[in-house]
């Protein structure tokens, strides 16, 4: 199948996703129903991938503890940072929570006033990285899922050499290309019923959504 159908056929797919839970109603409830739907479908996708992979001899080289991509610079997008928020103010202490923001702010100051290609040049730990551990990896966004490797001395040949000419790590592409048409598909729905998104690292928009102390319902209530 060609890229472009594989696009068609995903985006749809995150669109028609969206629709059905907030078809219901745009509520809170079902907004965050319909991004766990979303982060549920990918991952039951990249599961059936890797164990086609695996059968071929292309294992994925990703496991808990290695955290090369953890310091590059991630974006996401309005509802996941919405989701992480919730998902950290209902797992996590107030004193943890104030080390995760205070971690996020520090990292924004190094990217502050830069142009996406400079912010893509850094290398610093994301804030939710924890004894190279990710502390929310359940409710991590989109583009933490979807960035596997078969080969990890790429991606830290990558970390050490930001920037660098044909140094790229060695990624799959099916689930990069899926993964962002399904959100891609899921954020058009939510704008066409009025939920206007943003795309930032994280790290700024998840201290953004704190310092605002801005919910589901706010976002929701003032779109």
């Amino acid at each position: 199948m060609e890229s472009g159908e594989i696009k068609r056929i995903f985006y749809r797919d995150g669109y028609r996703l969206a629709n059905e839970h907030l078809g219901k109603g745009i509520t809170a409830a079902n907004l965050s129903k319909a991004i766990s739907k979303l982060y549920q479908s990918v991952d039951e996708l990249l599961e059936s991938f890797l164990q086609r992979s695996a059968a071929e001899d292309q294992v994925a080289d990703c496991k808990k503890g290695c955290s090369w991509c953890c310091h590059q610079e991630v974006f996401a997008v309005s509802h996941e940072f919405l989701f992480l928020n919730e998902y950290v103010e209902r797992n996590f202490s107030a004193n943890t929570r104030e080390k995760i923001l205070e971690r996020a702010r520090e990292k924004v100051m190094l990217s502050m006033n830069l142009s996406v290609d400079e912010q893509l040049q850094i290398r610093a730990a994301c804030p939710f990285l924890d004894s190279e551990s990710c502390m929310v990896y359940d409710a991590r966004p989109m583009s933490c899922r979807i960035y596997l490797s078969a080969s990890e001395p790429s991606c830290k040949k990558e970390h050490d050499n930001p920037g660098g000419k044909d140094v790229f790590p060695d990624l799959f592409e099916f689930p990069l290309l899926s993964g962002r048409m399904l959100n891609e598909g899921f954020v058009a729905c939510l704008k066409q019923i009025g939920l206007q998104s943003s795309e930032l690292p994280i790290e700024q928009g998840y201290s953004s959504m704190v310092t605002m102390g801005q919910t589901m319902e706010d976002w929701i209530g003032n779109s």
